[in-house]
């Protein structure tokens, strides 16, 4: 397959490329719309009792029971709301009736405060998807419900979670303002040419069209998350830097040797295009394995991943070297130097050979010593705290924030954290009233909350408590176990929704579903390596050092988020815990990257190795001939996910501080002191497997 592509980017490179430039204009013209297609995050479990629970009571009552958008009425002055004057009162009512027209409002009811100073209107949405359409009723409410009399103010779990997804929009582009120029200039620093440079950003436009595209197709047929258009932004830019660099450095090796030739761009092809296929093909599989999960952050993520990893190899294999063939002599056109563009890039480095060669002279003081090290950092991860979607996630200077800390000083937590307590069954009001005892009885339920049950129909009944502590306090998670351990009442079965339940039943799916999503990784990832390599212990060893990457860099994130390591230079005021889904998510993505690049580093070690040098000399060369570009790669990389680090939503600052960890601790820490020392260690015994595996991999895997 590799030949035949040689070939025809050698022979037909032009209408390669203008079967690329009509690709890009395909996929822009129906994909760039895309964001209005897609929804907002998407953390909830729909098989989970919470979402159960919601959908029973919206079917029986036509609502949920739990207020999920509060309009909060204040004195324009900031005095005493007097509602006895007849103006006020008029105009009370006028906005409860716009509010009760306004998009997904099934219900409303009056709420005043103790201090008569304000009055909160508490809205029942006729969705469970209160991420998605309760942005929809947020949107509608905001245009429908205002006043010239009055102080209006928006707050809830919709509004708030509806101004973090127009936040991840604009941080979006935030970010790419932010990415292309410096990445542009850092790849003009590596490739010391403006053609050149080029070539990348070239691969990455296409790869994001495509994703564009690919996910504007799949919005038809299945919620997609909104965040899989960042996700997939940011990685198409990262693999299309390691594939770019991994090409136009191998082409000028091969050309320093044969000259521009057909014989220079076939062993590109075949070794760094090879390279490249693999290392898209492991991404695609790691990320694949995440849509598994039930989640729609999550699956959308992986969709996207898989489809960025495939993409990313496709453009590279096929569009890098017509470019290359159709340029020529012209790759080094524009250099901002005397001599070769980029030579030292395609070189062996001293530095690094120098450094392998050190590592391999005490592997084992340097394999025990960087271990100990990168175990120190993953230790925070032992006792660390996880937050989810809550009102905490809406940043400051956002317009809920106010109210939402207003209501929660002047209101009970019923109003902005309710949770509702539905009775599924034909259950008598003599049980319903001694479930409520109970229920008032639970440690952390607030008794002042508990009134009696509601009849949504004769097989239906529901309230709403409140918890005494913030909805995702450890006290309130535990209180939301013992209300669900009581014993359900004759006749009946007691679903528990709201925030605390669906923050509770999300930590339980991803528990039970993480187990065959890290299955699919590993198998994934063993027999795509195991096809490059032949060898059954170096895809086991990769798998460990991509697990203490992982490790080290997401205790790091415990240090920064949670112990308030360093903070203030992230401008971050909380909430201290990790993002639980974001941890799910930084596992699927960093073990992707961290495979990567051993699929760069190995690659050359074996082609070296075939080619007759020892297991340490090809070590040692292969570290040196890829230190450089998995180097720079790295920095780049680090710098796209950086970049997404000034949004001031906390779980997108986390995500991107935690991806730049990783790639920066896999391409210095792992590749350049655990890679060659454990390769050492290991010696031939790298490139062992039984026989019959042995027999497997001379007819399927793929070779030069």
């Amino acid at each position: 397959m590799l030949e035949r592509i040689a070939n025809l980017t050698w022979n037909h490179p032009r209408k390669i490329l203008a079967g690329a430039l009509l690709f890009a204009a395909f996929a822009g013209f129906f994909g760039h719309d895309v964001e209005h297609h897609l929804k907002a995050a998407g953390f909830t479990d729909p098989d989970s009792e919470s979402e159960i629970a919601g959908d029973v009571l919206s079917d029986a009552l036509g609502f949920s029971a739990q207020p999920g958008l509060v309009v909060l009425l204040r004195a324009k002055d900031g005095g005493v709301l007097d509602s006895t004057d007849p103006l006020v009162a008029a105009e009370v009512r006028r906005l409860t009736d716009e509010l009760s027209r306004s998009d997904y409002i099934g219900n409303v009811t009056s709420v005043p405060a103790a201090d008569q100073r304000s009055l909160a209107l508490a809205a029942r949405l006729t969705t469970n998807d209160i991420e998605d359409k309760g942005g929809l009723a947020d949107d509608s409410v905001r245009e429908n419900v205002t006043s010239d009399l009055l102080d209006v103010g928006y707050g809830g779990y919709a509004p708030g979670f509806n101004e973090v997804n127009d936040q991840t929009r604009k941080d979006l582009t935030n970010a790419e303002l932010i990415a292309f120029p410096l990445l542009a200039v850092l790849l003009l620093l590596v490739f010391r040419g403006v053609v050149a440079a080029a070539i990348p950003l070239v691969i990455g436009a296409l790869s994001i069209v495509g994703t564009l595209l690919a996910l504007r197709i799949m919005a038809a047929y299945v919620d997609t998350s909104l965040f899989a258009l960042n996700i997939g932004t940011a990685l198409s830019l990262g693999l299309a830097v390691d594939y770019a660099l991994l090409l136009v450095s191998r082409h000028r090796e091969e050309t320093a040797r044969d000259g521009f030739t057909f014989e220079a761009h076939r062993r590109m092809v075949l070794t760094a295009g090879r390279t490249a296929l693999f290392s898209g093909l492991t991404v695609a599989g790691a990320m694949a394995a995440l849509c598994v999960m039930p989640q729609r952050f999550l699956y959308s993520v992986g969709a996207a991943g898989t489809l960025v990893g495939v993409l990313s190899a496709v453009m590279a294999l096929f569009v890098a070297p017509s470019l290359l063939a159709v340029l020529g002599p012209r790759v080094d056109a524009l250099s901002i130097r005397r001599g070769p563009a980029g030579a030292d890039l395609a070189a062996t480095s001293t530095r690094w050979l120098t450094l392998a060669r050190a590592v391999m002279k005490r592997p084992v003081a340097v394999a025990v010593s960087t271990t100990v090290v990168l175990l120190a950092l993953a230790a925070p991860l032992v006792a660390t705290h996880f937050t989810g979607p809550s009102a905490e996630a809406v940043p400051p200077g956002q317009q809920s924030y106010e109210v939402n800390r207003y209501l929660e000083g002047h209101y009970s937590r019923a109003v902005t954290e309710g949770v509702s307590l539905t009775v599924d069954g034909a259950t008598s009001d003599g049980a319903l009233a001694t479930l409520l005892d109970q229920v008032r009885s639970v440690g952390g339920v607030d008794p002042a909350s508990v009134v009696g049950f509601d009849r949504a129909g004769p097989a239906v009944a529901y309230t709403t408590v409140a918890f005494v502590g913030p909805a995702l306090s450890e006290e309130s998670q535990q209180a939301l176990k013992d209300i669900r351990a009581l014993p359900d009442p004759p006749g009946g079965q007691v679903l528990v929704s709201g925030n605390t339940a669906g923050f509770v039943d999300e930590k339980t799916s991803l528990v039970d579903n993480a187990p065959l999503a890290l299955g699919l990784i590993v198998a994934l990832t063993v027999v795509l390596l195991f096809l490059l390599t032949g060898s059954v212990l170096l895809p086991l060893k990769t798998l460990l050092m991509n697990t203490m990457t992982l490790a080290a860099s997401l205790g790091i994130l415990v240090i920064v988020f949670e112990k308030k390591f360093l903070v203030g230079l992230l401008d971050y005021p909380g909430p201290y815990a990790v993002e639980l889904t974001s941890l799910v998510f930084l596992f699927a993505v960093a073990f992707a990257l961290a495979t990567d690049y051993a699929v760069l580093v190995m690659a050359r070690v074996k082609e070296l190795r075939d080619s007759g040098m020892s297991n340490s000399d090809a070590v040692a060369h292969g570290v040196a001939r890829t230190g450089r570009i998995i180097s720079a790669a790295a920095v780049m990389i680090a710098v796209v996910f950086a970049a997404f680090a000034v949004s001031p939503v906390f779980f997108m600052k986390q995500i991107a501080v935690g991806m730049a960890l990783g790639v920066i601790i896999d391409a210095t820490v792992v590749r350049a002191l655990l890679v060659p020392s454990l390769m050492r260690l290991l010696g031939e015994a790298n490139w062992w497997a039984p026989g019959p595996l042995r027999r497997l991999h001379a007819r399927f895997g793929l070779r030069d």
